[in-house]
């Protein structure tokens, strides 16, 4: 069964027989046979073609301009020259400026003119995809940098906390992102969140997120309400195919406490002793559940020294070349090896190992890191 559309463009009647007859003897092409350039353009209008094979000197079109007129018709369409004694030159010169091949007059009725044809279906099948491919990665590109831009530039400066951040993204568009939001003089929330999978799905959902919990912080909402109606948005827009795992906490500066609701993230604190103390990590991820509500988890008193630690799951599930799993042990191991630094070198030093431990590699999951130290107490604004 004939499959290939191809649209023979010859004047000459006798040469445009041979071809039909050859191409048609193969059983792969089925020929629409044109005499002129005019009739050739209306063709490429009405016609599923998908190889042309052309006669450069036409009763209406001549040399490189017959081929010009063709290729910005339709840039995508491979064009197989035909080319006489006297003009092989010109078909050579068309060869060059686009056209996939070219094969003599004389020869179109040997096997030649089926093979350059589905080799130039092929090789233009080839082009088209490394264009495309060339083109999303640059949409790729374009998505991380209005990504990144969207992250805080560097942590806020809060009294009584040192604070340190970091997100090393992938090589796509991830859903990993991490935000702080000013609620008064003396309460700051703080979040940390991973929309699953990579791409522009999870983009568009990361950036859908971040705006709804920056509105329900700015109305004063609780923060387990926080993410009950985040979870809502979520599974509205997603209808179940991605889900956010998410940490939510208020900082207060003046009583030194942390306030918090999650969605199945894991963070821990870290005390001036070296204790790990995990906190709880919260129910379902948000947008698997539509009608999910969640609360306010506990209010956590913290002390000099404490160490608050919020990683997405590619700061400890990164892998080796040989397999084996980065693990939540190493980082916090990592974080109390470097306890005794500021949080920006914390951030700094983990970061550094797990690009280590991944080598030749590279992390195949974005890296999140938020690190909040408690300074040690100092006089403060009343509470009140």
């Amino acid at each position: 069964m004939a499959d290939i559309e191809v649209l023979l463009v010859e004047d000459s009647q006798t040469d445009a027989l041979v071809i039909r007859a050859h191409l048609r003897s193969s059983h792969l092409f089925h020929v629409t046979h044109v005499c002129d350039l005019d009739s050739a353009l209306r063709a490429l209008d009405h016609r599923g073609t998908d190889v042309v094979i052309l006669d450069l000197n036409l009763p209406d079109s001549l040399g490189l301009d017959t081929f010009t007129s063709i290729r910005k018709k339709n840039k995508d369409i491979p064009v197989v020259i035909l080319s006489g004694h006297e003009d092989e030159q010109l078909a050579v010169s068309a060869v060059a400026a686009g056209a996939q091949d070219y094969v003599p007059k004389a020869m179109v009725g040997q096997p030649l003119l089926v093979r350059a044809l589905r080799y130039a279906i092929e090789r233009q099948a080839r082009l088209l995809a490394e264009r495309r491919n060339m083109q999303m990665e640059s949409d790729m590109n374009i998505a991380r940098r209005i990504q990144q831009r969207m992250l805080p530039s560097m942590p806020p400066t809060i009294r009584g906390f040192d604070i340190g951040a970091t997100c090393e993204p992938t090589s796509e568009c991830g859903g990993d992102f991490f935000d702080f939001i000013p609620i008064d003089r003396r309460r700051w929330d703080v979040v940390v969140a991973d929309v699953s999978s990579h791409g522009f799905a999870p983009a568009l959902i990361m950036v859908g997120a971040r705006r709804i919990l920056r509105s329900c912080a700015q109305m004063n909402k609780e923060v387990g309400q926080i993410l009950t109606i985040a979870n809502r948005a979520v599974a509205e827009d997603t209808q179940g195919e991605h889900f956010v795992t998410a940490f939510y906490g208020r900082l207060d500066s003046v009583r030194s406490t942390l306030e918090y609701a999650a969605a199945a993230h894991p963070v821990w604190i870290i005390s001036d002793s070296g204790e790990v103390i995990a906190l709880q990590s919260g129910g379902y991820p948000l947008g698997l559940i539509p009608e999910a509500g969640y609360s306010t988890l506990e209010t956590v008193q913290l002390s000099p020294g404490d160490i608050l630690v919020l990683p997405t799951d590619g700061s400890y599930e990164a892998i080796s070349e040989q397999g084996d799993l980065f693990g939540k042990t190493s980082l916090l191991r990592i974080i109390l090896q470097n306890r005794h630094r500021s949080a920006a070198d914390i951030c700094d030093a983990l970061l550094a190992e797990i690009i280590k431990f991944c080598k030749p590699g590279a992390p195949q999951d974005d890296v999140t890191l938020v690190v909040i130290k408690v300074h040690p107490s100092e006089p403060s604004e009343s509470a009140a």
